[in-house]
């Protein structure tokens, strides 16, 4: 009789070089499935900027609330929109309405009651003094910051107002500040 020697068993702790490479090859393939399959499912707008967020209503409450006159554009120019909105009723009543032009550069409207250097610290860093601008028969005091932005700023006894930009230039912000009425 002859006996043949047992088949040595391989060690489960210790794979050979064709298991992990097989191994990496389907989880690479996993891997890979999953990415195609969520790149079929994801949809990329075409304006990833998004639509304009309503701000009427919110001034139209804020204006039943607020001590001072509150500011809102009756309407914008076609293709700008409204990207933030949001009025704190107590302490300084602080309003802001964040608006981007047709070719997506931001102005920002703050009303508060707080003085125009305290807002200017606030929002506009590092502006400096630069003299007035009148718009239709309003001056407005100008502050020019380190990166070239503008931003204008009204003080009376109820409430400073300011709109400032970094990236806009200043005849969107004068068209802007055209547009504020109080309701």
């Amino acid at each position: 009789m002859s006996s043949r020697p047992p088949a040595p068993q391989r060690s489960r702790g210790n794979p050979s070089m064709g298991d992990v490479v097989r191994s990496v090859a389907v989880l690479s393939l996993i891997v890979l499935g999953i990415w195609a399959f969520g790149l079929l499912q994801t949809e990329t707008p075409e304006d990833p900027i998004g639509e304009s967020v309503p701000y009427a209503d919110t001034a139209a409450s804020a204006r039943d609330v607020a001590t001072y006159p509150l500011l809102a554009p009756a309407n914008l120019p076609t293709d700008w929109r409204v990207n933030g909105v949001r009025f704190t009723p107590t302490g300084s009543q602080a309003w802001h309405l964040g608006v981007l032009t047709d070719e997506n550069r931001y102005i920002g409207l703050e009303q508060e009651k707080a003085s125009a250097r305290d807002l200017v610290d606030t929002y506009a860093e590092g502006a400096e003094e630069a003299g007035t601008l009148e718009i239709d028969g309003v001056v407005w005091q100008r502050f020019d910051g380190p990166d070239r932005s503008i931003t204008l700023v009204q003080e009376t006894p109820e409430v400073t107002t300011l709109v400032t930009t970094s990236t806009a230039p200043l005849e969107d912000v004068q068209t802007f500040v055209r547009r504020l009425a109080t309701a």
